[in-house]
């Protein structure tokens, strides 16, 4: 089982946010080549947590049901909390809320046709 650390919780439109993060499975050499960045330096800063390579999830909730989420793997930051500041965050943020609003629309129409036909 993956176990998820929390960044931020917090509440926008409606809805519950939760922005976290968990181990990157893919290694950094799959993303990388050495004429971007030096991959064994990176590698070792990695592999000595002096850098944080993770997978960060954005999910939309309401009520305790989730509607929407967002994923961007690949990520390395020294603090991982730095993606609540640089914009990334936000742009997950922003895809996710777009999906629960749509999913609540779909859920509205899907429900009012059950409770129209529910006897009483």
């Amino acid at each position: 089982m993956r176990h998820w650390d929390t960044l931020a919780a917090m509440q926008r439109d409606g809805f519950d946010i939760i922005v976290d993060k968990t181990w990157e499975d893919i290694s950094p050499r799959d993303c990388f080549d050495d004429t971007v960045t030096d991959l064994d330096e990176l590698c070792r800063k990695i592999d000595s947590y002096d850098l944080d390579w993770f997978m960060l999830r954005v999910r939309v909730m309401l009520d305790g049901h989730e509607l929407g989420s967002h994923y961007l793997g690949g990520c390395c930051y020294e603090d991982a909390r730095e993606v609540l500041k640089d914009g990334t965050a936000e742009d997950l943020i922003y895809e996710a809320m777009r999906e629960a609003r749509e999913e609540a629309r779909r859920l509205i129409g899907s429900l009012s046709k059950v409770v129209d036909t529910a006897p009483a």
